[in-house]
C-alpha cells in the first residue's frame, strides 16, 4: 500500500515549485531576450528572410563583427574597400 507521508508531500511540493520558478525565470530571460533585440532592430543580423546577407544593411554589426567577401584577387576584404578598388 502506498503510504502518504508528510515527508514525500513536502519533497513533492518543493520539486514542484523548483520547477515554477524556473519557468517563470526561463520566461524572464526569454522577454529580456526580445526587448533587447527589439531595441537594436537588428535582430535578424542584417539578413533576408532567406538567411541570406541583406545588401542593404552595412556590413559591420552592432556586435562588432564585421561581414569580409572575397575580392577578385583572393583576398578578403569589407565590402566598402572593394567598392573603393572599383
Amino acid at each position: 500500500m502506498l503510504g502518504f507521508s508528510l515527508s514525500k508531500l513536502m519533497v513533492l511540493a518543493a520539486i514542484l515549485g523548483a520547477v515554477w520558478y524556473g519557468f517563470k525565470l526561463i520566461g524572464r530571460l526569454d522577454e529580456a531576450r526580445k526587448r533587447k533585440v527589439d531595441s537594436t532592430g537588428r535582430g535578424d543580423h542584417g539578413r533576408t528572410e532567406h538567411g541570406r546577407p541583406d545588401p542593404r544593411q552595412p556590413a559591420s554589426r552592432p556586435d562588432g563583427v564585421v561581414d569580409l567577401i572575397q575580392d577578385e584577387t583572393g583576398a578578403y576584404v569589407t565590402k566598402e574597400k572593394r567598392d573603393d578598388r572599383i
